[in-house]
Formats: structure tokens, C-alpha cells, sequence
């Protein structure tokens, strides 16, 4: 919830132009539907690569794949891939196997450049774009790709960018992770593998589930994670954490006690009202590992934090999310592997707060 302010990335109109008209003529077989050229594409042959160009040829074929911005026809193999931002494009492809050549990530206050969550894969070889939100068209225009990929955070920007190359904006947020990373698997042609994780995680799921049913009408359970000075924000809207949660049904806070893949709460919590988001388990989702959580200190120091139920009782944890919050099959693994740890302890205490006297 906390933001890093973007830096734009001054580019030339007359550049941009020139880039722009040079890759819609470099060869790409795949554009929106409706194109007559992508629908004489799809019924061509297998794509292949030329060996001088190192790109997708016009022999290709392709495919129409819905997505949140419309339909859109894209290669069936593509070979050049870009992607719009890091934790919610570039990483489920590499879970999945496939590397981009190019990236936005973020870009620190020091002016470091990073690909966030990604921890594990080589990205070495991904060129850096620039900073995710604010795109270099420059920069995109000028990896070639035959493929872009985002999320339907992008969509302002999708007209410029399917000048490029096909563009396709998998929808993240407001809805269950699980839909988003099959829809990445079917896009580059991994949909089994993509159905492969699925079944894992729902064996978690269900396993977690039925362990906590002798607890379930007794266990509550609080997600936040710090906002501006003053406050504070519930944390599991979305991406791993909130499909977690929504599939695990506990019982909330009454402020917190609303649809789990909806942005119904688009503003903070004041920290006067931290109160009414006491549970038995207070979970604090911490991004000082990506230096965007400068509040942190400030929310879990303050006096009415220290003074929350679950914190006297020594039951308000401290989450990593730069581990469990991105949107990958293995960050949904990684928050199970925590819930598992606090919620089945032995030594759980399911009455820190009064649930039936909940409002």
C-alpha cells in the first residue's frame, strides 16, 4: 500500500515515433484482434526463429487471448518477451520457466535498479526498462519484443504499447491469484504446469483448512501493514496473501470483514481506530526489505498497537512480505508455510478477543 514515486524517463517524441513505426514493420505476426494480418497469422504455420534476426518470424502462428484490456492475438511461441513491472508480470513467468529479455522493476531512492520478489531466478540477463508505472516507450520500443506483457494496473498506457508488439494485461487484483497465474501459463503455453501448482495449493489449502475446523468459529485473524504516519492499511486484498486468506474463510475484524478479491477499502485506517482490528492474531506485513515500508516503525511502536490483545499476548507477528506478497505460486506457499507455524502451535490462544461480541 505504501508507493515509491516514479521516475520518468524523459524520451524524445520524434524517437519514440521512429522506434514505434520500426517495430509495428519488424515482422510481428500477432496484434489485437480483428487485425487481418493476425487472423491470416493464426491459421500459418508453427513459429519459427530466424537464426540472423533472433526473433519471432512472420511464419509464426497465433492465438486470441482474452485478458483484461479486450482480445488480443499473440504468438503461440513467443521468443522476445517484455513485461510491463516485476512482481505482477516478470516474476509468474519466470516461476513458470519462461525469461523475458526485458523488464520495468523498481527504482530505488538511491537509484538502484532492482526486479522485485524475484529472489531465486536469473535475471542477468533481463534488460532493465525503467521503473514500472512510468514507461520508457523508448526502451520498450527498443528490445524488439514480440510479446508485452502486464497487469490491468497498465491499462493506461495499453494503446502505446500494442504499437509495439501484442500487448496483454492479465488481470491480478479482484480475483483469486490462482485464475491469473493459469492465465500466465496458457499466454506462453504452460498451462499444465500452470494446473500442476494449482492442484498443490489446493491440497494446502483443503489440508490447512480441515486442521483448523475444531478452532474455526473461535480463531480470528488480522491482516495489516503500515500506511503514512497515523496509518495503517488492511493488507490482503489481493495477490498471494489475500487469495490465501479469502480461500482459508476465517473469521475477521468487523473492519476487515469484506469480500477478500475486491478493492472495496481504497483508503487507510486511522492508527485511533486500530482497536477495532484486534484478533486473537494480528499479522503485520513488513516491505522494509524492498525500502517501501517507512512507516513501519512508526505503526508496530506506536502505544495503541503495543496495547492490541494479540500483542499483549504475544500473538501479533511480523510478516515478510517481500516473501509472501507477489504473484507466484511460491509466495502462496511461503504465507501457508507461515499460517501453518502461528495457527496450528500448540500453545494458540483462541480467545484474545471475543468473537460473539463482535459487532
Amino acid at each position: 500500500m505504501t508507493t515509491v514515486p516514479f521516475r520518468p524517463l524523459a524520451v524524445g517524441a520524434a524517437a519514440v515515433s521512429a522506434l514505434l513505426l520500426a517495430a509495428a514493420c519488424g515482422g510481428n505476426t500477432a496484434t489485437d484482434e480483428g487485425d487481418p494480418a493476425a487472423e491470416d497469422a493464426a491459421d500459418g504455420a508453427e513459429t519459427s526463429l530466424d537464426a540472423d534476426a533472433g526473433t519471432a518470424t512472420a511464419a509464426g502462428g497465433a492465438f486470441a487471448f482474452e485478458h483484461s484490456a479486450g482480445v488480443t492475438q499473440v504468438p503461440v511461441d513467443p521468443q522476445r518477451i517484455a513485461t510491463t513491472t516485476d512482481q505482477n508480470a516478470l516474476l509468474p513467468l519466470l516461476e513458470l520457466g519462461v525469461t523475458p529479455v526485458a523488464s520495468a522493476g523498481l527504482i530505488a531512492d538511491d537509484g538502484s535498479q532492482t526486479f522485485r520478489r524475484t529472489e531465486g531466478f536469473d535475471t542477468s540477463g533481463i534488460e532493465f526498462l525503467g521503473a514500472y508505472g512510468e514507461p520508457n516507450f523508448e526502451a520498450f520500443a527498443a528490445a524488439d519484443p514480440d510479446l508485452i506483457v502486464g497487469y490491468e494496473f497498465d491499462s493506461d498506457h495499453y494503446d502505446t504499447w500494442s504499437d509495439i508488439a501484442p500487448t496483454v494485461l492479465v488481470q491480478i487484483f479482484e480475483r483469486p491469484l490462482t485464475d491469473a497465474l493459469v492465465d500466465f501459463g496458457t499466454l506462453v503455453g504452460r498451462e499444465e504446469q500452470a494446473e500442476q501448482f494449482r492442484a498443490g495449493y489446493d491440497a494446502r489449502i483443503e489440508e490447512l483448512s480441515a486442521a483448523l475446523e475444531p478452532v474455526r468459529d473461535e480463531l480470528s485473524i488480522s491482516v495489516i501493514t503500515s500506511g503514512d504516519p497515523g496509518q495503517f492499511w488492511r493488507a490482503d486484498e489481493g495477490q498471494a496473501i489475500g487469495t490465501v486468506m479469502g480461500d482459508l474463510a476465517l473469521l475477521r475484524p468487523e473492519p476487515q470483514d469484506y469480500g477478500y478479491h475486491t478493492s472495496v477499502q481504497d483508503e487507510p485506517f486511522s492508527l485511533e481506530n486500530i482497536g477495532d482490528h484486534d484478533a486473537d492474531v494480528v499479522l503485520v506485513i513488513d516491505f522494509r526489505g524492498d525500502g517501501q515500508d517507512p512507516g513501519f516503525d512508526a505503526l508496530v511502536d506506536s502505544p495503541l498497537y503495543q496495547q492490541l490483545g494479540a500483542t499483549r499476548a504475544d500473538q501479533a507477528y511480523v510478516i515478510d512480505g517481500t516473501r509472501t506478497v507477489g504473484a507466484a505460486w511460491a509466495r502462496m506457499d511461503v504465507f501457508l508455510d507461515e499460517l501453518e507455524a502461528i495457527l496450528l502451535a500448540d500453545d494458540l490462544d483462541t480467545s484474545v478477543v471475543d468473537e460473539a461480541a463482535a459487532p
